[in-house]
C-alpha cells in the first residue's frame, strides 16, 4: 500500500514540476544582450534572453527578428540605446518571487521519492539510500554557507560585480535544497526524532 502512496504522488508532482520549470530562473524581464546572467539564451536573434521573455512575446518577436528589427536605420541609435538601458535596468530589478522556490522543491521531492519507491522494492540498499540524501543535505548545506559568507562580504565592504546576481541565485537555490532534504531526514530519522522529543 505505501508503495501505491509514494507512485501516485509520484505521478501527481511531476507535471506540476514540469510546468513550474518554465521561468527565467532569475525574474529578469526582457534581459538584453549580453545578459545578466549565465544562463544567456538567445535563439530567435532578437538581442533578449528568450528566459527571460514570454511565451507570446518570444514568438511575436521571433517572427518579426528577421525582416525588421535587424533594418531598422542607424539615424536611431540614441533612441535604441535608451531602451537599451531602461531594458538593464528591468532587468536588474529582480523580483522577490524570482528563485524556483516550488518548482526546485518538487523536484527535489520527485527524487527522494522515486529513490525511496527503489528501496522499498528493494532495487536500493537502505545505507545507500541515506547516504544519497545525507550527501544531498551535506552539500547544499556547505554551499549555501559559502555562499551566504561571499555575500556577506560582499555587502560589507560594497563589492559590485557581475557575479553578485549569480551568488545570491545559488545561494538561495541550494538553500530551497538544503530545507527540503532536511524534511527528508524528518522522515528517514523518525523514530530518532521522536526519541528527542519523548526524552
Amino acid at each position: 500500500m505505501k508503495k501505491i502512496y509514494v507512485v501516485l504522488l509520484i505521478v501527481f508532482l511531476t507535471p506540476i514540476a514540469v510546468y513550474a520549470w518554465n521561468d527565467c530562473p532569475y525574474g529578469l524581464i526582457d534581459d538584453p544582450f549580453p545578459g545578466q546572467c549565465p544562463r544567456y539564451e538567445d535563439t530567435n536573434q532578437d538581442n533578449i534572453c528568450d528566459h527571460s521573455q514570454s511565451p507570446s512575446g518570444s514568438s511575436d518577436n521571433k517572427n518579426n527578428s528577421t525582416n525588421g528589427h535587424r533594418k531598422q536605420n542607424h539615424g536611431n541609435d540614441k533612441e535604441t540605446s535608451n531602451v537599451n538601458s531602461s531594458n538593464i535596468q528591468i532587468a536588474k530589478s529582480v523580483p522577490g518571487e524570482s528563485y524556483y522556490l516550488v518548482p526546485l522543491a518538487i523536484t527535489t521531492m520527485i527524487i527522494y521519492l522515486v529513490t525511496y519507491l527503489l528501496y522499498l522494492e528493494n532495487q536500493l540498499r537502505r545505507h545507500v539510500f541515506y547516504k544519497i540524501w545525507n550527501y544531498v543535505l551535506i552539500i547544499s548545506f556547505l554551499v549555501t554557507g559559502v555562499t551566504g559568507l561571499i555575500m556577506m562580504i560582499i555587502i560589507n565592504y560594497g563589492i559590485r560585480s557581475s557575479w553578485n546576481l549569480t551568488i545570491d541565485f545559488w545561494h538561495a537555490e541550494f538553500a530551497i535544497i538544503m530545507a527540503t532534504s532536511t524534511l527528508f531526514h524528518f522522515h528517514l530519522y523518525w523514530k530518532q526524532v521522536k526519541k528527542i522529543f519523548k526524552g
